[in-house]
C-alpha cells in the first residue's frame, strides 16, 4: 500500500472513531465524510512538502499557453502563464510559502487569494500524477 493511502487510512479511522453517534450514517453522508478527510489530507501533505516536478514531463511553449507531455509525447494539460510560472517554481527546492511569495511579487494579488490559488494549482498538479511531494 503506498505510504500516503496507508497514513490516509490511518487518520480516517481516527476520525471515524470520534463520529457522533446520535445521526444516521447515509451513503451520502459517509461519502462526504471521506471526501473532507481526503482532502484535508491531500492538503496537508502538500503543505508539509516541497513539490518536485516528475521526470519525463517535458513543457513546450505555445503563444499564451504551455503544454505539458509526457515522454511518449502525449498533451497531458495545457497551462496558462500563472500556471505555467508555479510549475518551473516545483524544482525541490522551494516550499508553498516561497511560491506564494513569489507569486506575489511577480503578480499583483492578495496575500489569501495566492496561497488559495498556488495550493489549488499544486492540488491539481498532483492529482495529475506532475509532481511528487
Amino acid at each position: 500500500m503506498i505510504k500516503s493511502k496507508r497514513n490516509f487510512m490511518a487518520a480516517l479511522f481516527g476520525t471515524a472513531v470520534m463520529a457522533p453517534t446520535f445521526k444516521f450514517s447515509t451513503p451520502a453522508h459517509v461519502y462526504d465524510h471521506l471526501k473532507c478527510c481526503w482532502t484535508w489530507y491531500e492538503t496537508k501533505e502538500i503543505l508539509n512538502a516541497m513539490p518536485v516536478r516528475i521526470n519525463g514531463i517535458t513543457a513546450r511553449e505555445g503563444i499564451s499557453f504551455t503544454v505539458l507531455s509526457d515522454s511518449r509525447r502525449r498533451d497531458l494539460i495545457r497551462l496558462n502563464p500563472v500556471a505555467a510560472r508555479l510549475w518551473d517554481l516545483c524544482d525541490g527546492r522551494n516550499s508553498v510559502d516561497a511560491m506564494v511569495r513569489t507569486m506575489m511579487g511577480d503578480y499583483d494579488v492578495s496575500p489569501g487569494a495566492c496561497f488559495n490559488d498556488v495550493l489549488l494549482a499544486l492540488t491539481e498538479f498532483k492529482r495529475k500524477g506532475l509532481i511528487s511531494c
